[in-house]
């Protein structure tokens, strides 16, 4: 009797697509927008989270096209401008035309410390999980398409010393928005901490704000989360650390900073 051969372990031959270029990105997503509009049931969302008019053009949000016809349009616009969609997240091919994929809602440019656009989220119409209203926009596992990651967004003042850490693009840009173009620094989500620190370093900021949501008082999974953002962050001494409270009735600080701005 003879041990029969290992077999081979069965690999995938073909490597997940990663994202084109920073560069490729930005001026891909730039294009996009372009071409699209706002509809006036999210430019009112937006107003009613204390953004003005003036700050939701420069923030460049846009609605999702709603029906297949106008997202094949787009695709069929950018190839025509030059972009080549592939490993641009969010576009993929379908029987062979390129399309734009992701559910309906409207897009928030996630943008780094020079303001170039490094992905899109997705804030969603309709959700059946009331904890995820957001999402990016991705075409992740479809046929030649290309995943999104969880960039860190940058928004106000590159230039201050102080910057506020929160989770969420639109949650910073509402915040500093109310705070007078404050320094926000927004990642995706608790747990998405890759690339923070980084853009902390690459910022010339000498104090760090922790402006995490105040359900980390009821929600053990999320102050466990939080915890580890602090250590993480702690770990270079550079940056003095401190924290901001405010009343617990405001789960956001932007919540709260627009029930500030209400109140005068």
């Amino acid at each position: 009797m003879y041990p029969l051969p290992k077999q081979p372990t069965p690999q995938n031959t073909e490597a997940e697509r990663q994202p084109v270029s920073l560069e490729e990105r930005h001026a891909a997503y730039s294009t996009m927008l372009s071409y699209l509009t706002l509809l006036d049931k999210h430019r009112e969302n937006l107003l009613e989270r204390g953004l003005s008019e003036d700050r939701i053009q420069r923030n460049e949000y846009r609605s999702m096209p709603e029906t297949e016809q106008g997202r094949r349009l787009l695709a069929s616009l950018l190839r025509s401008c030059g972009f080549d969609l592939l490993g641009v997240p969010g576009f993929r091919t379908c029987y062979g035309d390129w399309t734009l994929s992701g559910p309906n809602g409207f897009l928030i440019p996630v943008r780094d410390k020079n303001g170039l656009i490094q992905g899109l989220k997705i804030r969603l119409d309709d959700t059946d999980d009331p904890g995820r209203k957001y999402r990016w926009l991705s075409s992740r596992d479809m046929t030649n398409g290309t995943r999104s990651y969880s960039w860190v967004h940058v928004t106000g003042d590159t230039a201050s010393k102080r910057a506020y850490l929160t989770e969420g693009p639109l949650k910073g840009d509402v915040a500093s928005f109310l705070a007078h173009d404050a320094l926000f620094v927004c990642i995706g989500g608790v747990n998405a901490l890759n690339g923070l620190t980084d853009t902390l370093r690459s910022l010339n900021v000498t104090e760090v704000v922790e402006a995490m949501d105040m359900d980390q008082n009821t929600k053990p999974e999320v102050r466990k989360a939080i915890l580890a953002m602090r250590k993480e962050v702690q770990k270079f001494k550079r940056w003095k650390y401190t924290k901001y409270t405010w009343d617990p009735a405001y789960k956001g600080v932007d919540d709260y900073l627009l029930s500030r701005v209400a109140a005068m």
